[in-house]
């Protein structure tokens, strides 16, 4: 039989014979414990103590009543207001009372009230709950040694523990006249009192206190936390793996992590880098036996391939290698500079070349089974040795002229164009040249009066010896025209020139080659009225530079900027001149 059920016959069986409280028929209503016309019935026998207000009836019927148990309400108020007793007579009028005396009523007896047993409550007087947790509490009415069911209790003083019910709790007594509260223990310990009411009643008796006792909770120390272990933790597999640069390796690294007691560390976050590679995933946690696979791409230069693992505060490494792939082209290099598909020579000295097989990252690999081969009749090839993976070929310009250089090795063919172009004489041969240079540059100046502007040309022819180097010496002559402009009229002037020369060729070898140029000589400059207007006859010393561009081996052109200061030994600077010039000369 359900507590509810329970509940509902100990109300009925308290209120059999009383008058039914608003709550009472409330909660006899609201329990279902009787059907609607079993209550109409109990209202009709019982009545009620309260005459329902517009309120009161809405409640009713909230609760569950229909009209038949309203009805029965008004009906029992009504038969219970028609029972009450009636006003005493009137007296009677002093005549008939004059003659008739009335006989003298007998003395009023007092009415006997039936003794009631006061109603008495069993507690247990300390219950202990922890914090955070709750208690039943269990308590029993009686009146006498009667149960009494359906009462409504009131547990005093539980809405004060702290951080419990906020309202105290309420309960009914069932059949036996027990009634549980449910009590939350609250968050602070403590021993709190507890009392046993009637609700807006007072307390029901001394015997009602009860200690509720809040416990702190126990709370059992977490056990140690694992220690990686330092000698147990390292990689198992994959360390000194050898792959292809560029490539990931066949086989992932492994890594086992141990704690202490040497069991399978689960869940350990691990870090992982790689230095010259990369490595993936590079964060991971461990599986249930404790390990952790990464696969390892290794980079594009040959080398080692440092992977760490960073775990907790131990870090492991593990080292790889990317060797060279397959030769995919053949490197030229003369001295330390790479040669690209075009050689240019200009001297009969011999020339190395070093010749390596890279791949396709450009990483030296073996160079196997190596030929070499030249065209031409302009280049000799003189040796070819293999040393240390690569070969040393020895190359020596015969003449002029274009040849072609072939190589093989590893699979891969490569050519290389050649030009040769012994280009100058040795030291201490001779040369023959000429040049012609335009007077006009550059503002030429003369000691004229009314002079306004100069222009004309001159030819010269020069021997030439080289003396060491790119230093040679020339000596030659010279003769020209020049035009002097004169705002009372134009002046013809004839140039005749002596001088040396010497030279420096910063490149002697080269084909093209920085000149710098200092000489001086004697000079007469004369016009052609014999000599009224103008005549000076002395010194010029000159300085400048140019080009020499070689087109042949014998065959040399000359570019040249110089300056020309000519003095009169008695007038002092009278003339400066700004030859262009440009000329050949031919070995001999």
């Amino acid at each position: 039989m359900s507590p509810v059920l329970l509940v509902a016959l100990g109300l009925v069986y308290q209120q059999g014979a009383q008058p039914l409280r608003k709550a009472e028929l409330v909660r006899l209503l609201a329990t279902k414990a009787r059907s609607k016309t079993e209550v109409a019935a109990l209202v009709r026998r019982s009545c009620v103590t309260f005459h329902p207000s517009e309120r009161d009836r809405a409640d009713l019927r909230a609760a569950g009543a229909d009209d038949a148990v309203l009805a029965a309400i008004d009906q029992c108020l009504r038969a219970h207001a028609a029972a009450r007793p009636s006003a005493p007579p009137t007296a009677a009028p002093p005549a008939a009372a004059a003659r008739a005396p009335a006989a003298a009523p007998p003395p009023a007896r007092a009415p006997t009230q039936p003794l009631v047993a006061p109603l008495r409550v069993v507690v247990s007087q300390q219950i202990a709950a922890p914090a955070g947790g709750a208690a039943d509490v269990a308590v029993q009415l009686y009146r006498g040694t009667d149960p009494q069911p359906g009462v409504e209790l009131l547990l005093r003083g539980a809405s004060v523990i702290p951080g419990g019910a906020t309202q105290d709790p309420v309960a009914i007594t069932d059949w036996r006249g027990i009634a549980t509260f449910r009590v939350l223990a609250g968050t602070a310990p403590g021993t709190y009192r507890l009392t046993v009411a009637m609700p807006n009643g007072p307390p029901l008796g001394p015997t009602t206190r009860i200690d509720f006792i809040t416990t702190p909770i126990f709370v059992p120390p977490p056990p140690p936390k694992p220690v990686v272990s330092e000698g147990l933790t390292r990689f198992t597999q994959g360390t000194e793996l050898h792959g292809t640069a560029g490539a990931a390796l066949a086989v992932p690294l492994v890594l086992e992590v141990r704690d202490t007691t040497g069991a399978p560390f689960v869940g350990e976050l691990v870090t992982f880098t790689a230095t010259g590679g990369a490595v993936d995933p590079g964060v991971a946690t461990t599986d249930r036996s404790g390990t952790l696979r990464v696969r390892v791409t290794l980079g594009e230069r040959a080398g080692p391939v440092v992977v760490t693992a960073k775990v907790g505060p131990l870090s492991r490494t593990a080292t790889v290698y990317a060797d060279p792939g397959l030769a995919r082209e053949l490197v030229l290099e003369r001295g330390s500079a790479p040669l690209a598909g075009q050689l240019s020579l200009a001297s009969r000295d011999t020339v190395v070349l070093r010749v390596s097989a890279r791949d396709a990252h450009g990483n030296r690999t073996a160079l196997e089974e190596f030929a070499a081969t030249t065209t031409g009749r302009a280049i000799e090839l003189r040796s070819t040795v293999m040393a240390d993976s690569a070969a040393v070929v020895t190359l020596a310009p015969r003449r002029s002229g274009t040849g072609e250089l072939e190589l093989s090795g590893s699979g891969v063919r490569t050519r290389v164009s050649v030009t040769v172009a012994l280009i100058g004489v040795q030291g201490g041969a001779w040369a023959i040249g000429a040049r012609s240079a335009w007077l006009g540059s550059n503002d030429p100046w003369i000691a004229l009066p009314n002079l306004t502007g100069m222009s004309g040309a001159d030819w010269s022819v020069f021997g030439r010896r080289t003396l060491v180097g790119g230093l040679s010496l020339a000596l030659g002559g010279a003769g020209g025209s020049l035009s002097a402009e004169r705002t009372t009229g134009n002046v013809s002037l004839t140039l005749v020139e002596g001088y040396g020369r010497a030279e420096l060729a910063l490149a002697p070898r080269g084909a093209v080659s920085p000149v710098l140029a200092l000489g001086g000589g004697v000079y007469r400059l004369k016009s052609a009225d014999g000599g009224q207007t103008v005549f000076h006859t002395s010194t010029f010393w000159s300085g400048g530079g140019g080009l020499d561009v070689a087109v042949s081996p014998s065959v040399t052109l000359e570019l040249r900027v110089e300056r020309h200061w000519m003095w009169d030994t008695d007038l002092g600077h009278v003339a400066t001149l700004w030859p262009l010039a440009a000329g050949v000369r031919a070995g001999l």
